[in-house]
């Protein structure tokens, strides 16, 4: 099978085009024929070496989707099925076929492609986690977002939308109109030296929750929107934690996707409450350029490869 593999983890630049054997499923685990793999930061942290222990050559590729090749026994699911999963952290999504734990794996939603699809796995997967399972989100609270515009920001305005939350997006002025398409009800600029204070105007007692994708000062910044008593999730960045004062609650995490969240976020999307959004789609041989687009954290929604038609 064709992939994009790196045999020394040394960066993007390492990234090469290979064959590799085409892999056999085991017990509880299924085969994909790829059409579509979501590129994230994730994979540009490990072709940095920032995750000890990865075997070499390694496949970038922690979320795809596709069509089940084969199935190793007591997997439950059946060849020709149209598939999506996440592979942390073994990778391999950059390639024609992948390997997935048969508990990592759903239907596609009814409504979406391979390669929106893919662009959910792990970012709407992560919002989701945040805002639903973690942080509790209720029908009538205030949400604060930041990376707004971002994978995960892009399906966090609409999950928090969908849970009948106010949402208040931080993306840079270009992304504005977007996120209030998404439903955001107001965005703020986080160059603005006075942009919390400005969202403090808008929920003068503050919002009842904080999902930051950001991270560094904007992360910071962002803790003085939040009311006493309330909450703040942070998605695991480079960076020490912050600190919390006022009773604020917080945590940070790294999203653990699995077949329930998967389901759960086909139902959005096939009831209309979640739209993949996929700002450029790929080829293989291009996997370089995707990685690099990534990198450089301005992507609005999701880079994704496509293989196949």
């Amino acid at each position: 099978m064709r992939v994009a593999l790196a045999r020394q983890l040394a960066g993007i630049d390492s990234v090469e085009l290979g064959e590799l054997p085409d892999p056999s499923p085991a017990a509880g685990q299924v085969l994909i024929r790829v059409r579509g793999a979501g590129v994230g930061l994730w994979d540009v942290g490990f072709l940095n070496g920032g995750f000890p222990g990865i075997a070499l050559p390694f496949v970038p590729g922690q979320e795809v989707a596709g069509v089940a090749e084969a199935a190793g026994a007591g997997a439950r699911v059946q060849p020709g099925e149209r598939v999506y999963a996440t592979l942390f952290p073994a990778g391999g999504g950059f390639g024609e076929l992948a390997l997935a734990s048969a508990d990592q794996v759903a239907p596609v939603p009814e409504s979406a492609t391979f390669q929106e699809a893919a662009g959910l796995v792990i970012s709407a997967g992560t919002a989701y986690e945040g805002l639903v399972d973690r942080g509790r989100l209720q029908a009538g609270e205030t949400v604060l977002i930041t990376a707004a515009a971002g994978g995960v920001g892009s399906a966090a305005v609409q999950i928090a939308v969908a849970q009948g939350a106010r949402v208040l997006g931080v993306a840079s002025p270009g992304n504005h109109e977007y996120l209030r398409g998404l439903g955001a009800s107001e965005v703020f600029d986080y160059h603005a030296a006075d942009w919390v204070q400005q969202a403090r105007a808008v929920v003068p007692g503050g919002v009842d929750l904080l999902l930051d994708g950001a991270g560094s000062q904007t992360r910071d910044q962002a803790i003085g929107a939040v009311r006493d008593g309330g909450r703040a999730l942070f998605i695991v960045l480079q960076g020490s934690p912050p600190q919390l004062e006022r009773g604020i609650t917080g945590e940070s995490f790294a999203a653990h996707g699995g077949r329930q969240r998967l389901e759960a976020l086909s139902r959005l999307v096939d009831a209309g409450k979640l739209r993949p959004q996929v700002e450029a789609v790929f080829p293989l041989e291009q996997a370089r350029a995707a990685l690099a687009r990534v990198a450089g954290r301005h992507t609005r929604g999701k880079i994704v490869l496509q293989m196949g038609e």
